[in-house]
């Protein structure tokens, strides 16, 4: 049997079941079925019905030349009651915003929204809708069409490296300066803007963190936040060997020491390995020794470059001589 004698046996088979008495009872059913569900909808949406919303907050009309120095909330949180088609608008698109028209509720340099301000923007936006709650229940936003003032950026860090690693230099922000947007008077004492602390350690990697900045009373901070680099580098050892050096020997004597010269050890970061080239001076006092107590004069070390880690000496005393001249 083909496909379309199939079609044919089928719609056949249908007629006859439809047209038959059960068939007609079942129509009779479904009909009513439909009515009643439309009718239940209807019924249902016209009810009143609580429900809960969370609308992003929006300013609106906000002039180019304005700055507002306080952050308005995210979102409002709204419990609200109506008729059951606006729950269901609002429940198949996105929350209706929930606009702060900033000509409306200009006050001098602020904008201060009690509850029934928050309300009424709230019942506005749900088309008519009972607003019974809103939350924050308060906004008080402070704004400023001043100029901003520029300020350096300092780093408040506590960084610690990783085993046979180092810090180099110090850490380095994105932005050297950032704007400070104020409502009345920039504090005076205000000559940077800190980041919050930063706390790193075992750092093997040249490593970038996101940093806030904490911005001064009543002011506010463009950008709020900056990236960070601390940059690590591997360290690699090195030995160079140095004359050992008496000081502080009287004209008529003359101190030998046993060796004569003596390893400095020391690490290296790698991007300075082949550059580097240290001048060290290992000192033995002719003022320090005693003979009553050691036989030894204690080495000292002067004249380590900053760049360099770990330095020490392969011993720390040397044994010696004195000849009379």
């Amino acid at each position: 049997m083909g496909l379309s004698a199939r079609i044919k046996h089928l719609y056949k088979n249908t007629t006859d079941l439809v047209r038959s008495q059960r068939g007609r009872h079942v129509v009779v059913f479904l009909i009513f079925l439909v009515i009643s569900a439309i009718l239940w909808c209807v019924l249902t949406l016209n009810e009143e019905q609580q429900y809960d919303l969370r609308m992003p907050v929006r300013l609106e009309n906000l002039p180019d030349s304005v700055t507002v120095i306080s952050t308005p909330p995210a979102f409002m949180s709204v419990s609200a009651k109506g008729k059951g088609t606006q729950l269901f608008k609002h429940s198949l698109g996105r929350a209706p915003k929930f606009g702060i028209d900033f000509r409306l509720y200009r006050n001098r340099n602020s904008i201060r929204l009690g509850d029934a301000d928050l309300k009424a923007i709230a019942r506005s936006a749900l088309g008519g809708a009972t607003v019974q709650l809103v939350s924050p229940d308060s906004i008080n936003l402070f704004f400023t069409t001043k100029k901003p003032l520029c300020r350096p950026v300092s780093i408040n860090y506590k960084i610690s490296p990783g085993p046979q690693s180092t810090i180099v230099g110090v850490p380095h922000p994105s932005v050297d300066t950032v704007k400070v947007y104020y409502v009345s008077q920039m504090p005076y004492n205000v000559k940077s803007i800190s980041t919050e602390p930063i706390h790193l350690s075992d750092l093997g990697a040249t490593t970038t963190v996101r940093a806030k900045l904490i911005a001064p009373h009543n002011c506010r901070v463009i950008p709020d936040s900056i990236d960070v680099t601390v940059d690590i580098e591997p360290l690699i050892m090195k030995t160079r060997r140095v004359v050992i050096e008496p000081v502080n020997v009287p004209a008529d004597m003359k101190l030998i020491t046993f060796p004569a010269q003596i390893d400095v050890i020391y690490m290296v970061p790698m991007s300075i390995y082949r550059t580097t080239d240290p001048h060290f001076r290992v000192t033995a006092d002719y003022r320090s020794i005693n003979v009553s107590r050691s036989r030894k004069v204690r080495l000292r070390l002067h004249d380590v470059p900053s760049e360099l880690v770990n330095v020490h000496l392969s011993a720390d005393s040397a044994e010696y001589i004195i000849e009379r001249l």
